[in-house]
């Protein structure tokens, strides 16, 4: 190859690096194994991690453990389900599009809103593409008001999006670590023109309920039959799919975009993803929504097919003008979620939705009982809450990790500040008997860290 190439040597191949950022010497690799050792090596690797599946974890805040039924990885494991795109070729395709045109349907009867794209990367890059239809739809205003209990993470993924872009994100603040709706009111009284979109979470990051129907009075979203205001900012609320099993879903309080992450539906944490985004919103925001739509349409002989019928990509060429650029829909995991959804049906998802929310309640109990230990909040909660405790969370979550138990998570990692706060989560894998061991095993590790301070 360096003959025809012209070239004496390999090191010719990187002249256009420059000398001082070339290694300069032969790699140190390990010697060579068979597949058996190498196996073997990352085995043993993979067993230095921490299970979920066969120890307690009360960690949340946007991933959970659930149940997942055995014929969803069967099923989705099969060959002809195994992308993460939308196929193109609709002849060859019928059963994946078909799959794709079950879940719209189903998230449209889960969250109340009339139409459902085929899936996003995941909550984070759901919410800026929420952002981008509402300037785009409301053509007025440069500002979204974010409430700051929205999931930091989603912040983050939406600020990074507008870095480049004419909307300014505005932070909302908290009471009682729910939003703050008078901040809202009085910024709408005073810039309400230049105000396109107000997002809010529910159950937001802290796991407690807002007034979501406050909300959506608050920005004339046509409660009961009421017409909306044609000239007012948009409602993009994100749900937790799993709560509205038991919470009003977004269409019942006027939301215009409701969207969320899926991973709760047939997908297990994955250390974090893959995941997938869900989003719904109004049938007359249709030609504004991102990624791709399959609709059902029938053939020349009048037998039902299954199409693409809105697809504004990057690949069409459109460049600036494009709805969205997003190049996948996570396909798989959207499939998960449409069999995770159909194997539940509504009454499924109630009944997992109720079973989290005892738990976490029963939880509440128990840990708010241990000496020193304090709720943040009193505001209602689904299957999440804060905790302030006596101690630094983070050693508190270092030592129920030797023992075994995954700590709720250190709300400093997020909020500066809030060191000694601890946000718990509990779902329908979470026994009672891992709770009271959770409450006996946090006791002896406060008692434990207040011993040590003290001396």
């Amino acid at each position: 190859m360096l003959e025809v190439l012209g070239l004496a040597s390999i090191e010719e191949l990187f002249t256009s690096i420059p000398e001082e950022l070339r290694l300069g010497r032969e790699l140190e690799l390990p010697e060579r194994a068979s597949e058996p050792e190498i196996i073997r090596e990352l085995g043993a690797m993979a067993d230095r991690n921490a299970r979920m599946d066969n120890r307690p974890s009360f960690l949340g805040a946007g991933t959970y453990q659930r149940f997942i039924p055995a014929a969803i990885d069967a099923l989705s494991s099969r060959g002809e389900f195994n992308t993460a795109y939308t196929p193109y070729q609709a002849e060859v395709s019928q059963g994946t599009l078909q799959a794709i045109m079950e879940y719209q349907t189903m998230l449209c009867q889960l969250t109340g809103m009339e139409i459902s794209n085929a899936s996003m990367y995941d909550a984070g890059t759901a919410l800026a593409e929420a952002v981008f239809m509402a300037y785009a739809v409301r053509r007025k205003g440069n500002k979204v008001l974010v409430s700051e209990a929205v999931h930091p993470e989603y912040r983050r993924v939406l600020d990074t999006y507008l870095a480049d872009h004419p909307v300014e994100a505005r932070t909302i603040g908290l009471e009682n670590d729910l939003t703050a709706m008078d901040s809202i009111a009085r910024t709408l009284e005073e810039d309400g023109d230049d105000v396109l979109a107000v997002v809010l979470q529910n159950p937001n990051f802290f796991g407690l309920i807002e007034p979501m129907e406050n909300a959506g009075k608050l920005l004339g979203c046509g409660l009961e039959g009421a017409e909306k205001p044609p000239d007012r900012p948009l409602l993009i609320s994100i749900v937790d799919p799993i709560s509205l099993g038991v919470l009003k879903d977004p269409g019942a309080y006027g939301a215009d975009i409701a969207i969320g992450d899926g991973q709760q539906l047939g997908n297990s944490p994955n250390l974090g993803g893959p995941t997938f985004g869900f989003f719904t919103t109004l049938q007359k925001h249709v030609r504004k929504v991102p990624g791709r739509i399959v609709g059902e349409t029938v053939d020349s002989d009048g037998r039902r097919g299954y199409v693409l019928t809105f697809q504004t990509r990057e690949q069409h060429i459109r460049r600036e003008r494009a709805t969205s650029n997003i190049c996948t829909n996570q396909g798989l995991c959207s499939l998960r979620g449409a069999m995770y959804l159909a194997f539940l049906g509504s009454h499924g998802i109630r009944k997992v939705a109720e079973a989290s929310a005892r738990l976490a309640h029963y939880a509440h109990g128990v840990l708010t009982g241990l000496e020193g230990v304090e709720a943040v909040s009193s505001a209602t909660f689904f299957q999440e809450f804060a905790l302030k405790l006596p101690v630094d969370a983070d050693a508190v979550y270092r030592a129920l990790a030797e023992r075994n138990i995954g700590g709720g998570l250190p709300l400093a990692r997020f909020f500066p500040g809030r060191n000694q706060e601890m946000l718990f989560a509990f779902t329908e894998l979470v026994t009672k008997k891992d709770i009271d061991h959770l409450g006996d095993e946090l006791g002896r590790v406060l008692s434990e860290e207040l011993r040590e301070a003290k001396a």
